[in-house]
């Protein structure tokens, strides 16, 4: 199912914000999972006659997938998503961030045993260069399919263009108050690049196959949004990731959505459904809010794994072939965060990419 923005698109940060003179309403740069589960179960259960908040618990077992990011072209959608935070970009060329082998007369203070995450060479010291902030699927699964690929260009683009429109507060008689400006900023989903105009959308999969039709409110200043079925259907599990978990009993989790674990940035007992994480690359955390409709006050902040986070883990030697095969379909675009409630909500949607369990060695070190 496609959410394409009407008008540009108000996700609040959380920060306050009132029509008092200088006054911001600054949007998350992409929508969080809960926003659009929200928006979801509001708009089916007010068409399937329920009442809110006398049923707002009963919604909530609707589980989606999703968002991600979707660009229409050549009259077919295609699906982006957040930048693989293990890529980095020295000059012209995207090393991977990779496990390091830690010497065994050295240790290191990380957690739980983890190891450090580098380079391939301590020689490589160029300041790191921006990357597409979400690329192009087809471009992405040979990321994933792939372990270090050489010569690899990542193909995308920013996502949605920040808007940002100046108000004034109207006094009783319908005047503008002297001074009263505030600005709110929005995320633009249609948007001109030279002479291309770009078309994105929001992708989003319930989980009980139940698509919406027509416009509605979504995020902020309820501003509308045409829902439509269709769109690109969630990416099968591909044949060159299942061939590499059974060769090298190792893996890439990386996720598409933020996500929450119970232990901060690690699942619970280091583990990814028995599979032992050894090494992360994590991003900054994304802090979540919001107000609990059936309990009628705020919910506690919280903390998320960002999205583009990358766990390497190994699998057990003991696996066999059923075992790593049944391994990677619970991983393969599903939610991986702890709390079923929060798997409901859209967060910790991960793919698996490719890795040789091997650390990088470096030289003389």
């Amino acid at each position: 199912m496609l959410i394409e923005p009407r008008d540009p698109l108000i996700v609040r940060d959380g920060r306050p914000f009132t029509n008092s003179p200088g006054a911001r309403a600054r949007s998350l740069p992409f929508p969080l999972p809960q926003t659009l589960a929200g928006a979801y179960r509001t708009r089916r259960g007010l068409e399937e006659g329920l009442a809110f908040p006398k049923d707002a618990l009963k919604v909530r077992g609707w589980g989606i997938r999703g968002p991600l990011l979707a660009e229409e072209a050549g009259g077919e959608w295609q699906l982006l998503v957040p930048r693989p935070l293990d890529a980095l970009r020295l000059g012209e060329r995207v090393y991977p961030l990779r496990p390091l082998a830690v010497p065994e007369d050295a240790g290191c203070n990380l957690p739980q045993s983890l190891v450090p995450v580098g380079l391939e060479s301590p020689s490589l010291k160029e300041k790191p260069a921006s990357l597409p902030a979400f690329w192009y699927w087809g471009n992405f699964l040979e990321w994933l399919v792939k372990d270090a690929p050489e010569g690899f260009a990542p193909q995308g683009h920013g996502g949605p263009v920040a808007e940002v429109r100046t108000h004034v507060s109207l006094a009783a008689s319908g005047t503008a108050k002297e001074g009263a400006l505030f600005q709110t900023s929005g995320l633009e989903f249609s948007c001109q690049e030279g002479r291309t105009l770009r078309r994105l959308a929001l992708a989003l999969w319930p989980e009980d196959g139940k698509d919406l039709e027509g416009v509605f409110p979504l995020g902020g200043e309820r501003r509308l949004a045409y829902w439509h079925p269709g769109g690109p259907s969630l990416p099968p599990l591909p044949e060159a990731v299942l061939e590499g978990l059974l060769r090298h009993r190792a893996a890439r989790v990386v996720l598409l959505t933020p996500g929450f674990f119970r232990k901060a940035y690690l699942p619970e007992g280091k583990a990814f459904f028995g599979a032992e994480v050894v090494a992360a690359v994590v991003g900054r955390p994304v802090v979540v809010s919001g107000f609990d409709l059936a309990e009628g006050w705020p919910k506690p902040t919280r903390r998320a794994v960002p999205a583009g986070s990358v766990y390497f883990v190994r699998l057990p030697e003991a696996w066999g072939e059923g075992e790593v095969r049944a391994f990677a379909e619970r991983v393969w675009m599903q939610n991986l965060s702890e709390e079923e409630q929060d798997r409901k909500d859209g967060y910790g949607l991960a793919v698996l990419g490719v890795w040789s369990g091997e650390g990088f060695r470096w030289e003389g070190v």
